[in-house]
């Protein structure tokens, strides 16, 4: 076994492992994962490295399931489908729109794995829908003992274990989604200024599927995310509204004015990292409160740092480890540019929102230590009895969770 160095897309991570493998099938994935338990060696998955958070690195074998990838099967009537978890979301909207099927609500990047994303929360935003990991119906997975488990919703515990598990309880092998009937999107982005977002606020929740902003604190911040020309204290608005599939392949139109298949409208084209990013979740109650409070620190505190600050939301969800768990979240993000220190804005956008009970977005920066992971997740014994279960040997831990999440 040859060592490996890996680096994420953020280039703040990076670490050699001891031994690398990219299976060709399932059967190999199993054999391999199987041979590493045996031997009692760590083992974490690769995926398409968009975390920033250290979730990945191990000292044992780092497994690449980007070649065991698409959809395994369809059901059409129940609207679900089953696909292999190294699959990049990116690759799944085809194939699906084919069987007349999306999913429900996608963030803004896709080129992520399907497990990947799953594993640490990801999401788009809309009152109505959760984040990837709620629409989870199956999993199947490789436990610390080698044994092939398959979870679904006749062991509720064990599925919202599994839909947020950081990759905790063994690599992920196949994941079954709820989806809906395939959908359209037509854009109407703006450029509004900030006090007319808080003026509509509500009815741009309760008008549009996909209601998100990212305000501007000073007129240089729209570059970080190219977002165009946007002043200082105004924001960039995306508003989607859906449309039923209509048979019809249209030209989509110009930018921020497309009508075109969903899983071509969702992503807006950041596919390079220039940017470390930090996102936690409020209660959707607090979103006012919290978002007048990440204004005032940056206006006042950090006037130097240009991130704008990004606002979405989501529906509660069950995921004993989902920032969503048990409540209607708003999720607030800003990024610390690459090249500066950004510790301190970061720790004191942390200090900011740690009053409302925040949690993050387990694939970006975040400041958690293992009492406060206790405090702010209700289910968080639960889960850690299913992972000692899972993996009594600690196998699938790295020093990053093994800090939050030892038993």
């Amino acid at each position: 076994m040859t060592s490996f160095t890996w680096e994420n897309w953020g280039r703040n991570q990076a670490f050699t492992s001891a031994g690398y493998e990219k299976p060709a099938d399932e059967s190999q994935a199993i054999e391999l994962i199987k041979n590493a338990v045996s031997m009692q060696q760590p083992v974490r998955i690769a995926g398409s490295g968009h975390s920033f958070t250290p979730v990945v690195e191990t000292p044992g074998l780092l497994l690449d399931l980007s070649a065991i990838s698409g959809v395994i099967d369809i059901n059409r009537i129940n609207a679900q489908a089953n696909v292999w978890a190294g699959s990049r979301i990116a690759d799944l909207g085809e194939p699906l729109w084919q069987a007349g099927l999306s999913i429900a609500n996608q963030g803004d990047i896709d080129v992520q794995s399907i497990a990947g994303a799953i594993a640490t929360g990801t999401k788009g935003s809309g009152t109505q829908f959760g984040s990837l990991s709620s629409r989870v119906t199956q999993i199947r997975l490789v436990n610390g003992l080698g044994e092939v488990v398959d979870i679904d919703a006749t062991q509720p515990d064990l599925l919202h274990a599994a839909q947020v598990s950081l990759g905790m309880l063994g690599p992920v092998l196949r994941i079954g989604l709820q989806l809906v009937p395939a959908y359209k999107l037509r854009e109407e982005n703006i450029i509004l200024p900030m006090s007319e977002v808080l003026r509509q606020w509500d009815y741009l929740l309760a008008e549009y599927r996909h209601f998100s902003f990212w305000w501007m604190p000073t007129d240089r911040s729209a570059d970080m995310y190219k977002l165009g020309d946007v002043p200082a204290d105004h924001c960039f608005v995306k508003l989607l509204r859906e449309m039923p599939d209509d048979g019809l392949d249209l030209p989509p139109g110009k930018i921020n004015q497309r009508t075109d298949r969903a899983y071509r409208i969702y992503p807006d084209g950041t596919t390079d990292a220039e940017f470390h990013e930090l996102e936690y979740m409020v209660a959707a109650q607090d979103a006012k409160d919290a978002v007048a409070e990440m204004r005032q620190l940056m206006k006042t505190r950090f006037p130097d740092e240009i991130s704008p600050l990004q606002v979405r939301w989501q529906q509660a969800d069950s995921g004993f480890l989902s920032a969503q768990s048990g409540r209607d979240s708003t999720s607030i993000s800003v990024s610390g540019e690459i090249g500066r220190d950004y510790q301190p804005f970061l720790r004191a956008v942390d200090a900011t929102l740690r009053p409302f009970g925040a949690r993050p977005h387990w694939g970006k920066l975040h400041f958690l230590d293992r009492q406060r992971v206790k405090e702010i997740y209700p289910d968080f014994m639960r889960f850690l009895q299913i992972r000692q279960q899972f993996d009594p040997h600690n196998l699938f831990l790295n020093p990053h969770l093994a800090a939050l999440f030892h038993h």
